[in-house]
């Protein structure tokens, strides 16, 4: 299995360095590493205002395509691990919230503006509370690289599609609608985003340092890669259609234990708790999945 250093994987994804610097309460001087530095504007230089609304005309379109389900404790919970990691990454004044789909296919997603999901399946696989928040924080990770949003222009310039889009994103006149509809709605439009593995590999990266920052010890990601690699088993050794753009798991996990050498992890940085516990017990008393969405749920992007 090859090992790639930091360097390594952030030259083969084309990613910049710079000083990772946090607050001194948060960890100590020996904790100096690098991450990746994300630009400051989006392709065709989106705005954050515009980013999210065009987030929320496509958070309305797939709650309207996916089984959003609800439980009061698991929404309160999930929602606070995001807010918390939200608050130590590079954007985070973006409106960060997180709705779990009501499905078994074990699959995380982050769409333009901070909107995360996270199907129950995945719920249910994760045994610790550490495994989850590597999940979160590298979806967070993609909102903070903008990859959705870039991906979604490019989509709109592919099929000719770009100016009326900029034209009408601040307009409540339906384009925008017709437009996502055009394209087959929200599911299938988000399932041509194919995030490359440099965005997947800078997302880890991000992710990492978000869950560092947040106080949580990121072996996580390594307990996350272990999890992804038994569901692969399970299915025969068959690429599972939320890592079908990643680059291969053990890589992942070879680039995670190397980042792992790099850094001091502070005493009394936190892998579980009850609360994760209590919200496990509230998604296996989800009702359950209906069969209709099953299929599109495995659509859902990466």
């Amino acid at each position: 299995m090859a090992v790639f250093s930091r360097r390594d994987l952030l030259r083969k994804a084309g990613i910049g360095t710079a000083a990772f610097t946090v607050a001194p309460c948060l960890v100590t001087s020996e904790m100096l590493a690098d991450e990746p530095r994300v630009s400051s504007r989006s392709r065709y230089n989106i705005s954050d205002a515009d980013e999210i609304a065009l987030g929320l005309r496509f958070e309305k379109e797939l709650d309207k395509a996916q089984a959003i389900v609800s439980s009061p404790i698991l929404d309160r919970y999930l929602n606070s691990l995001v807010q918390q990691l939200a608050a130590k990454s590079q954007r985070p004044n973006m409106p960060y919230k997180i709705k779990v789909v009501n499905s078994n296919e074990v699959n995380a997603s982050s769409i333009p503006g901070g909107t995360l999901y996270v199907n129950r399946g995945l719920l249910e696989q994760v045994t610790s509370e550490d495994q989850l928040v590597a999940t979160l924080a590298h979806e967070i990770g993609h909102v903070v690289g903008r990859h959705a949003i870039n991906q979604l222009m490019l989509t709109f310039e592919a099929k000719a599609l770009l100016k009326p889009v900029l034209d009408n994103l601040n307009k409540q006149n339906g384009v925008i609608e017709k437009i996502i509809l055009h394209l087959g709605g929200a599911v299938a439009m988000l399932a041509m985003l194919h995030f490359n593995r440099q965005d997947e590999a800078q997302a880890d990266l991000l992710g990492f340092y978000e869950m560092l920052r947040a106080g949580w010890d990121p072996h996580g990601f390594v307990k996350m890669f272990a999890m992804l690699e038994k569901v692969e088993r399970a299915a025969g050794g068959r690429r599972i259609p939320f890592l079908s753009d990643h680059p291969p798991t053990p890589e992942r996990l070879a680039a995670m234990r190397h980042e792992l050498t790099l850094v001091t992890i502070p005493a009394g940085a936190r892998t579980d708790s009850m609360s994760f516990h209590t919200a496990k017990t509230a998604a296996h008393l989800l009702p359950e999945p209906p069969k209709k969405v099953k299929a599109e749920a495995q659509q859902t992007p990466q």
